[in-house]
């Protein structure tokens, strides 16, 4: 069935903020790590030195060395997440939106201890099968909690060029269901 989705509505769809929390959290990463380094570096070459500033230059030198690696290392997967976010809000209107329930789960190979659903779409009596990603977690760095949408109502948009169900919100109440119908 065709969505009638807004902008806003996406953007405060699972989706969309799972990836948005994403970034933060490589950025929250990379800033600690940075503070941690810099003191590391500084305290290092201070007692290799002996409190010499010429030594103290080369600690901050070779800190923002290692900040630029950590920054290399950390950048590919914050743009990965931003041309996700932008692809999703790009192409929404083209993606049918469907009912399913969360039932299937799976858990996720590289995000370790988040977990994915397998969702089975019924597009015009053709059963279609999609993935979501792998929004849910049990641990306290996740945005969204696993008991929380386990076995639950969901609304979605099925994305048949990618095989992805993009969650944008759980059916709590049928009116709700109703007006993307």
């Amino acid at each position: 069935m065709n969505n009638e989705f807004t902008v806003d509505e996406i953007k405060k769809s699972v989706e969309y903020q799972w990836r948005k929390w994403q970034i933060k959290l490589l950025l929250w990463s990379l800033l600690i790590i940075g503070i941690f380094t810099f003191f590391v570096f500084i305290i290092v070459f201070n007692i290799i030195s002996n409190f010499d500033l010429q030594f103290l230059g080369l600690g901050i030198i070779v800190w923002l060395y290692s900040m630029v690696v950590c920054g290399l290392i950390f950048l590919p997967l914050g743009i990965f997440d931003y041309v996700k976010m932008r692809y999703l809000l790009k192409n929404y209107q083209k993606f049918n939106s469907y009912e399913v329930v969360l039932d299937n789960v799976t858990t996720s190979y590289w995000l370790r201890g988040a977990v994915y659903y397998t969702v089975i779409i019924n597009d015009n009596g053709l059963s279609k099968k999609a993935r979501t990603n792998p929004y849910f977690s049990s641990h306290f760095l996740s945005k969204y909690s696993l008991q929380d949408y386990n076995n639950k109502k969901v609304v979605g948009l099925f994305d048949e060029d990618m095989g992805k169900f993009y969650i944008v919100k759980k059916v709590d109440d049928i009116s709700i269901y109703m007006k993307h119908k």
